[in-house]
Parts: C-alpha cells; sequence; structure tokens
C-alpha cells in the first residue's frame, strides 16, 4: 500500500511539474504547503478571485492529464 502511495504521489508530481509556472506554484502553495486562499492570495499578492480561479484551472487541467494517461483521479 504505501509503494502504491508512493507510485501516486510521484505521478502527480511528475504531471504538476509539467503545468504552467503560475498553476505549478498556486497547486504548490495550496495542497503541498496547505496554505488557505487568503493566505496563498497574500502571499503571491493576488485578488482572491484569480486564486480561486486559478486552483479552478490548475485542478481541470491536472484532471485532462490524468485523463489522457487513461487513469482513473478517483483513485487519488
Amino acid at each position: 500500500e504505501k509503494m502504491i502511495s508512493e507510485q501516486k504521489d510521484k505521478l502527480i508530481r511528475t504531471v504538476i511539474k509539467n503545468l504552467h509556472p503560475d498553476y505549478k506554484k498556486i497547486i504548490k502553495l495550496r495542497y503541498f504547503d496547505e496554505l488557505s486562499y487568503i493566505e496563498i492570495a497574500e502571499k503571491l499578492e493576488l485578488p482572491i478571485g484569480t486564486v480561486k480561479a486559478r486552483l479552478f484551472r490548475s485542478r481541470e487541467l491536472l484532471l485532462s492529464v490524468l485523463k489522457q494517461k487513461q487513469i482513473n483521479p478517483d483513485r487519488f
């Protein structure tokens, strides 16, 4: 089970690494650094609406890439 979890983590990190830098940064702050929307907005000096929109778009891109690779995103 630990090995499977590590493989999933590696796959997600690989997909994230290939995202546009703006999306990569916001995903890292939200899901790896576990910052709130407000904290991300302050750190990046962006309006909170922009933070939410970028997070939404980055999740959509991740989902799209996983589907292209025929990986069921529900496994994560």
